[in-house]
């Protein structure tokens, strides 16, 4: 898998920004987990097997900023983010390594951070 198969295979196409909207997150945010960036950057780098393809981590973040919702966490010790992302279940590297995958996304989840300020989220109504 390559870095293009990630973001269009292993991750599904039906949560990429399309519209940019409100609405559009509301379509798939139910199926969605939140996943931390640097989280999935680590299931980014285990399940690309071109070692040579992968790109660094600033530029894995800029892409994933433009395939994917995310909400900002602002908390005292700094910022994190997190990518509103709907696994492909019917990716065979998925299907893999669902277990694993999922036990990282869970032990890293918005809950388990204890000093949130407030969040920006991805999008807002608009009324």
């Amino acid at each position: 898998m390559n870095t293009i198969e990630f973001f269009n295979a292993f991750i599904s196409p039906r949560c990429h920004k399309v519209e940019h909207t409100f609405e559009e997150l509301q379509t798939f945010k139910d199926g969605a987990v939140l996943v931390k960036a640097t989280t999935l950057y680590q299931i980014y780098q285990h399940n690309v097997f071109e070692v040579d393809g992968r790109i660094s981590m600033r530029d894995f973040y800029r892409i994933a900023a433009q395939y994917l919702y995310y909400d900002k966490y602002i908390c005292t010790h700094g910022t994190e983010f997190y990518y509103y992302v709907v696994f492909n279940t019917e990716n065979l590297t998925f299907q893999l390594t669902e277990e694993l995958t999922l036990r990282r996304v869970e032990a890293n989840a918005p809950e388990t951070l204890d000093d949130i300020e407030y969040v920006v989220h991805a999008t807002t109504r608009r009324e």
